[in-house]
């Protein structure tokens, strides 16, 4: 099992202060990967519903800042050493397909190799408008070319694609990504659209545990979408089990006990020996890596919470 933080690239995780000492505290406890999420603007009157919030509200946008993700990733590359990278999840469609090829194989070679792209369509219509970008109604069939796109250049010697959104030909892309034995790509998202481009398409699948329309917050139903990734791979000509299994635990690390509507405790909430249990048993269903929030008031209670993860609960949890 694998473990890694989401790091916020607003409040503290906005200035280079709190970015590399939140950084530089998961490299040190030990922790596999750091994750970072994607925004580029923050639209006035959002109306578009957040996936992961019961009530369909975003939280950035009350604060209504953001680090643009590769960037910031950069920086926490040249902050740590060893500590791998997620992109989680970079939101294909923003950024023109040939220079996010190039923006993330040049993160992954001045990291010597620790990237691992996180891909996703897209939530926020305002925003996609906001950048001038394709309609948001076709931003899966945008993604998926896109994607094709990033292989081509990440990979092919001579690479070519000829598309509804993305043409090129006739091109150098070097130096290629130097993650061996190819730069991965996670498919994050729970519904019928992500699991089949992560069947098809990814190298790992990569669900969050809280969407109200497609809840994967029990081993049992991480269970039941596992299963579907397996039957969409199956059409695919591919065995499900050569797709990495990741999984994004979004409830906040406080050392509370958090009760569900039906009076049981949430997952990976309470003690350290509860929170220790519930990562068995989603190991036991097949997840390889956890993702971990990284919340708190401020940059203090940030760190202190990474500790705690890394001090009191994982220990004797890498296997």
């Amino acid at each position: 099992m694998r473990f890694g933080i989401m790091i916020m690239a607003r409040g503290p995780g906005g200035r280079a202060p709190g970015l590399k000492a939140m950084a530089r505290r998961a490299e040190a406890g030990g922790l596999d990967i750091i994750a970072i999420n994607d925004h580029v603007v923050v639209p006035d009157g959002i109306a578009s519903t957040y996936p992961y919030s019961d009530d369909g509200v975003w939280a950035g946008k009350a604060v209504g800042e953001c680090l643009e993700m590769v960037t910031a990733a950069s920086f926490i590359a040249a902050a740590t050493d060893k500590v791998e990278l997620l992109t989680s999840v970079m939101v294909v469609p923003y950024r023109p397909a040939v220079l996010a090829a190039k923006m993330l194989a040049t993160l992954d070679v001045l990291s010597d190799g620790r990237l691992t792209v996180g891909c996703g369509a897209g939530w926020m219509q305002e925003e996609f408008e906001a950048l001038g970008l394709p309609p948001f109604a076709e931003r899966g069939k945008v993604t998926d070319e896109y994607i094709a796109a990033f292989r081509a250049l990440w990979t092919d010697e001579a690479p070519a694609i000829s598309g509804e959104y993305v043409e090129f030909g006739g091109l150098t892309f070097e130096p290629k990504p130097l993650h061996q034995p190819r730069l991965p790509i996670w498919i994050g998202g729970e519904g019928g659209a992500a699991i089949r481009r992560a069947a098809r398409a990814g190298d790992g699948w990569y669900p969050c545990s809280h969407n109200p329309a497609y809840p994967m917050d029990t081993p049992e139903r991480y269970a039941q979408g596992l299963t579907r990734l397996h039957a969409a791979a199956d059409k695919h000509g591919r065995n499900g089990s050569d797709i990495h299994r990741a999984y994004l635990a979004v409830r906040p690390l406080t050392g509370k006990e958090q009760i569900d509507a039906d009076g049981k405790r949430r997952a990976f909430t309470g003690t350290p020996d509860a929170i220790r249990n519930d990562i068995g048993a989603f190991a036991d269903e097949g997840v390889e890596t956890i993702i971990f929030p990284s919340t708190g008031r401020d940059l203090s209670e940030i760190l202190e919470r990474i500790d705690w993860l890394t001090e009191e609960v994982l220990p004797g949890s890498h296997a």
